[in-house]
């Protein structure tokens, strides 16, 4: 429940700024805020007590904690002007997206 409610904050945020901002030039990735969403996915994973990974829970958890919070992080730099929303996005996106690897939704585990 938490990772849906994290990815469905972070859609929204990105169509937000794309909204506002629809002409903008592709850029590249940010490697730091992948990198930081990673790191933030294997903290959140510590966190939440280290649950057995499977294959499709981990790729949702990479998915939503890398690649989708940093595109979010981006976003919420652009669209506050202080790189510390971007950073702040990235590590709380990251570290819920690792409640995808829990078998049962988090309040009822």
């Amino acid at each position: 429940m938490i990772a849906i409610a994290a990815a469905l904050a972070e859609i929204a945020l990105i169509l937000t700024h794309r909204k506002r901002t629809p002409s903008a030039p592709a850029r590249a990735v940010e490697w730091p805020h992948l990198a930081a969403g990673l790191g933030a996915c294997a903290a959140g994973w510590l966190v939440i007590g280290r649950p057995g990974i499977t294959w499709g829970d981990l790729s949702l958890a990479l998915m939503f904690g890398v690649i989708l919070a940093s595109e979010a992080g981006h976003a919420a730099r652009s669209l506050s002007g202080r790189p510390g929303a971007g950073w702040a996005m990235v590590c709380v996106g990251g570290a819920a997206s690792a409640t995808w690897l829990l078998p049962g939704p988090l309040p009822f585990v």
